[in-house]
């Protein structure tokens, strides 16, 4: 004679299984096939998410643009590359300076400032720059990101990197390369 022994947690879960049987629970019974799960952070980008699905999908054979709702502020979808460059075109940043470091001799930091004249907040990951000699020879390439990244409508932040390797003293000038600002992320 075989005996069974169950412990109480193959019996829980014994029982959780035949309770989800006979009752499935309140949200799984709402959910259809069909459902779509937003994803995004703010309703532009809810609808740009959802216009892909549908477009990718095609599963009612509808245009993506006819079954996806409008957003309150922003009807027609932007193109993030053309927002990106609208952006970057009221970014100003001002001529990076090369100064030296009175404590660490043969070195030198580049500072400079940017504005934001948009009227969004942008994040810029990067100002890109070149380290030029007196004979327009390349010496250095580098990125700083300014204190704070976040730059808010009309806000002007500045933004420094050391260069341990470059003398302050040997007639160089810093120069803004292209790209010289990018954004973090994109838009």
């Amino acid at each position: 004679m075989l005996k069974i022994t169950r412990s109480p947690f193959s019996l829980w879960l014994t029982s959780i299984v035949l309770l989800g049987a006979i009752a499935p629970l309140p949200a799984l019974a709402q959910r259809v096939a069909g459902d779509i799960v937003i994803i995004g952070n703010s309703p532009n980008e809810w609808g740009r998410n959802q216009r892909y699905w549908n477009h990718l999908l095609n599963l009612s054979g509808a245009t993506a643009a006819a079954s996806a709702p409008a957003t309150p502020n922003n009807s027609q979808e932007v193109d993030p590359k053309v927002l990106e460059q609208q952006l970057l075109r009221n970014i100003r940043v001002g001529q990076p300076q090369l100064q030296p470091v009175l404590k660490l001799p043969g070195s030198s930091v580049v500072t400079g400032t940017v504005t934001n004249n948009n009227r969004q907040a942008v994040t810029i990951q990067s100002i890109n720059y070149e380290v030029v000699g007196t004979n327009g020879e390349i010496l250095q390439t580098g990125a700083a990101t300014p204190e704070p990244a976040t730059v808010g409508p009309g806000q002007t932040v500045t933004f420094q990197q050391m260069l341990p390797t470059v003398p302050a003293d040997i007639g160089a000038r810093v120069r803004l390369s292209q790209p010289a600002v990018v954004l973090q992320g994109g838009v």
